[in-house]
């Protein structure tokens, strides 16, 4: 089987990349972060996919060779030789799986297969796990392991019919072991185990329930009684609260009637006092506000002959004041006429004198002008007409005045209030003892209304004996009964309540009994099953150990071979039917672990290509080194160098290496 050709449409960091393989060795050196390794994952994914369901990118391949900045789907196809055809896979990927498409074409006819399942494990004949373990050396997986995918491809080899199902068969076996009996107590024995014992201790309360239902219904049969008992003297008394609930309420009566008669007495006595206060003349409101209306007058008519009195007494005054008014107008002209006949007489003797007192002369004619015109409208007989219009209205007003007093003394006169201290504080009281009159006999008749319905039921409460049992003793007695009949119900409700729950679990025991038979019958049978599955499947391990050992004689041969050509001591190596190897010194055997990293990588190396001759004895598979001996020192690198340059001649490998120290042919 020959790679011919690939083609990358985006991978990672390789985009529209090309490359045509060579039959033999291709060396691809190139520096580090150029894609070898991307390289040999894109062949890998066309056989067998991308593995995308690890959390770490580092180890999600779906993650890690999805191009940065697309969201388009990636891949690109390869073509290949196999048994003398050749053929095509084309391969995209998207976010997810489901995403993917793959198609397969043969190059010759240009015909597409509908059948694109497992195409690496068709090929191959290995699985995914298989392919890393054997053809393709990476960097980071250099140790291998058996797996189920190598031990099918021995069995194929050693044409067993059955060898496909070997793997099915382990599984199942597996399966079946661990559906009984799975590590921590876990599986259908340890589940029908605690099962059992839920069940035993389901029984054991049942017993426990039987027992304790015979008890609970002895104590049910005793606080019936009580509950009885406690009824009947609950009956008795509440008859006798009743009974003196009714006394009491007559004594309630009966003090309420003494209660109203009293107030009736007492209201009587007011009602007789506010009459004879009144001298038994029983007014209004509305005639008292007439007479209070009256007093307002009287005030009135007070104010008015107050006011009357003082302005005749002014206009006397004015009266007096006009008289002499008039002798000074008169003296004041006699001046002015002086003086200006002086002013003439001075004219020619001393002019400005003159001017002067010509111009007081004129000065006091128009004061005495101006006074003059002042007093034409008063005179002495206008004044004494306004003083007799007062006097007379003044008169009017102390006729008013006396009519109104003799009015409101005479109202006042018809009751007996005694000494007062104005005509409004009689009046006022007048009202006051009328109101009270009014409202006092009114309260009077109602309270007689109410004496008046107690005159039906006198008969039942007069006489009544106050010795009687105390009401409040009796209600605190019964209370007490209450109290004790409620609590001894409730813990019998409650014991009756248990009694039907010990009652339902008692009536379980046959199907507990049932089902803990059932369960042993199925813990028995669970047990013979786990022990029939474990003895197969020690067999067919012990038959897949023995069918391993066919082929460890060719593989430890093989082994050999390798690991004389690249190592330059006389280093011996052992292999187990499981692939460990141990290394033969000093008469014993070592582990691997003991040795440097550089002779791990040496053994594992060995041990890849040994495998690989031993697994394809047909067609040989290409073989893809991502550069595998960067740890040997450069004895062992040019020893592996002249290995591989040979084993080329018979397989076609695919060589990546980042410095030319591990290579000779670059590409």
């Amino acid at each position: 089987m020959k790679l011919i050709k690939c083609y990358i449409s985006s991978f990672g960091k390789l985009n529209n990349f090309t490359y045509d393989f060579s039959y033999g060795l291709n060396t691809i050196n190139k520096k580090n972060g150029w894609g070898k390794s991307t390289l040999a994952t894109f062949i890998k994914a066309m056989f067998y996919g991308l593995n995308g369901s690890k959390h770490s990118i580092a180890e999600n391949e779906r993650k890690k060779y999805r191009p940065w900045n697309s969201t388009e789907k990636f891949g690109g196809y390869v073509e290949f030789e196999w048994g003398n055809n050749s053929y095509k896979i084309e391969r995209f990927f998207g976010a997810k799986e489901s995403e993917d498409t793959v198609r397969l074409f043969d190059t010759k006819t240009g015909k597409e297969f509908n059948n694109t399942e497992n195409l690496g494990k068709r090929i191959f004949e290995i699985d995914e796990d298989g392919f890393l373990s054997t053809t393709y050396f990476s960097q980071k997986d250099f140790q291998i392991k058996s797996n189920s995918s190598l031990t099918a491809k021995y069995n194929s080899l050693c044409e067993l019919e059955d060898s496909k199902d070997y793997d099915n068969a382990i599984e199942k076996l597996d399966s079946k072991i661990k559906k009984y009996k799975i590590r921590g107590d876990k599986g259908l024995i340890a589940d029908t185990k605690r099962a059992i014992i839920d069940v035993e201790n389901e029984i054991q309360i049942t017993n426990k329930s039987i027992q304790t239902f015979g008890e609970i219904k002895k104590e049910i049969a005793v606080m019936e009684d009580e509950v009885n008992l406690l009824g009947k003297q609950i009956e008795e008394k509440t008859k006798k609260v009743s009974a003196v609930g009714e006394r009491e309420a007559l004594k309630l009566k009966r003090d309420n009637y003494n209660k109203l008669c009293g107030e009736r007495q007492a209201l009587a006595k007011q009602v007789e006092d506010r009459k004879k206060l009144l001298g038994g003349n029983i007014t209004t409101q509305e005639e008292v506000n007439k007479y209070f209306t009256c007093n307002n007058d009287l005030i009135t008519a007070k104010t008015n002959i107050d006011i009357l009195s003082k302005d005749i007494e002014n206009l006397k005054q004015i009266q007096s004041s006009f008289v002499s008014a008039k002798k000074q107008t008169n003296i004041l002209l006699y001046v002015a006429i002086i003086s200006a006949l002086l002013g003439l007489g001075m004219f020619f003797v001393n002019y400005i004198v003159a001017i002067a007192c010509i111009v007081i002369g004129a000065l006091l004619g128009v004061v005495n002008f101006v006074s003059k015109g002042k007093q034409t409208n008063v005179t002495d007989t206008n004044y004494q007409d306004i003083i007799t219009k007062k006097q007379e209205e003044l008169n009017r007003f102390i006729v008013l005045e006396k009519d109104i007093e003799t009015t409101i003394d005479n109202f006042i006169a018809r009751f007996n209030i005694g000494e007062y201290q104005d005509r409004f504080s009689a009046l006022n009281t007048i009202l006051t003892l009328s109101d009270e009159y009014k409202k006092l006999k009114e309260k009077l008749e109602e309270i007689e209304k109410y004496i008046k319905d107690y005159d039906g039921e006198k008969y039942k409460f007069m006489n009544l004996d106050d010795n009687a049992e105390n009401l409040a003793d009796l209600r605190s007695s019964l209370n007490k009964l209450q109290a004790n009949y409620n609590e001894l119900s409730t813990r019998l409700a409650s014991k009756r309540a248990s009694l039907v729950y010990h009652q339902n679990l008692a009536s379980n025991i046959v199907e507990l009994e049932s089902t803990k038979t059932e369960l042993e019958q199925k813990l028995k049978a669970y047990k013979e099953e786990f022990d029939v599955y474990s003895v197969t499947l020690e067999l067919l391990k012990k038959a897949d150990e023995n069918l391993k050992v066919r082929y460890r004689a060719p593989l430890q041969e093989s082994l050999d071979k390798y690991i004389a050509k690249i190592s330059s001591s006389d280093m011996k190596a052992q292999i187990d039917i499981d692939l460990n190897v141990s290394i033969i010194e000093k008469g014993g055997e070592k582990d691997t672990d003991f040795y440097s990293k550089g002779y791990q990588n040496l053994i594992e190396i060995c041990k890849r290509f040994a495998l690989t001759d031993v697994l394809f004895k047909g067609e040989k598979p290409f073989i893809i080194l991502d550069d595998p001996f960067y740890n040997l020192d450069e004895i062992k690198v040019k020893n592996a160098i002249d290995l591989i340059k040979k084993l080329s001649k018979e397989y076609q490998i695919i060589y990546f290496i980042c410095h030319s120290s591990r290579g000779s042919d670059e590409i």
